[in-house]
């Protein structure tokens, strides 16, 4: 029964971010001879668009992430000492403060957009997002009322999307570089003593490949997809930027929204050259360096 519930959720919250998405999409195609309200329109479709990947890539990969979570809380990845619950901590501290700075930035975005609409938008019965709707020329109060609802929750729930996923890969590659740290430490501390351990530090080694591989299999779609839309957004906000004065409230929620696509970019490319670089330099280097 849970499940069911939990299934329905899901579906409910596909529609809402795919109604908007394809009334969006209609109505860029519909005033595509407009180019100022099409530039205007299309940054936020391709957010909403992406988020509906998103939201895929987690359903569809639920169980695979769900055993991702579960790996890293078995041997050889555990913490077995103080240094390496220390590393282990430093890492989690590191997760906790981008999911919390990220999420309060996304926040702050859509509050902001949400705002602005209330004070301008409502007042004059417009839409916070333009898009086709099959009662355009003649919407009730009722009608605005429960379309505008819709579009906030929508948008919303987009947002949640996008944090939910983006801080996961980005927690997930946090982890990955944990791993290697402790590796590191494990190597670094092998004495003729403990050469029983050299046995764990090459299982260890094995188990954060594979593990860092299928994190790049479940995940790759869903980023390629990012990276495509991020780099289109990125363009078409930059030029919504060239027509907007820089003391207006327009030009806020421009800037807001620009800082949440860089963010977001800078997330996975900085943490996945981090991997990279610990991969291909520090565990290579560190036998040698007892």
């Amino acid at each position: 029964m849970n499940n069911f519930n939990c299934d329905n959720n899901h579906w409910n919250k596909a529609f809402l971010i795919l109604s908007l998405s394809l009334s969006q999409m209609i109505g860029i195609a519909v005033n595509a001879d407009d180019s100022s309200n099409v530039s205007d329109d299309i940054y936020v479709f391709l957010a909403q668009f992406v988020s509906c990947f998103k939201m895929l890539s987690l359903v569809v990969n639920r169980n695979n992430i769900v055993d991702l979570i579960v790996t890293l809380g078995q041997e050889p990845h555990q913490p077995l000492d103080d240094v390496e619950m220390n590393i282990q901590t430093k890492f989690d501290r590191l997760s906790r403060f981008n999911t919390h700075s990220y999420a309060s930035l996304i926040s702050l975005t859509v509050s902001n957009f949400l705002l602005l609409s209330l004070i301008t938008n409502f007042k004059k019965r417009q839409l916070t997002f333009r898009a086709w709707l099959p009662f355009d020329d003649n919407m009730t109060p009722v009608v605005f009322y429960l379309t505008y609802i819709h579009q906030i929750l929508a948008v919303t729930i987009a947002a949640m999307i996008h944090v939910a996923l983006d801080t996961l890969i980005c927690n997930l590659l946090i982890n990955i570089c944990c791993q290697i740290t402790i590796l590191e430490n494990r190597l670094t501390n092998i004495t003729d003593e403990r050469k029983t351990i050299l046995k764990l530090c090459i299982r260890h080694h094995e188990c954060i490949y594979k593990f860092a591989a299928t994190v790049n299999k479940t995940f790759k779609f869903a980023i390629f997809v990012q990276f495509f839309a991020s780099t289109l957004t990125v363009c078409f906000t930059l030029y919504q930027l060239t027509k907007v004065s820089a003391n207006t409230s327009e030009f806020i929620k421009m800037m807001f929204f620009m800082s949440s696509m860089l963010t977001q970019v800078y997330l996975y490319c900085w943490y996945g050259h981090l991997v990279t670089l610990k991969q291909t330099f520090r565990v290579t280097k560190c036998p040698y360096q007892q």
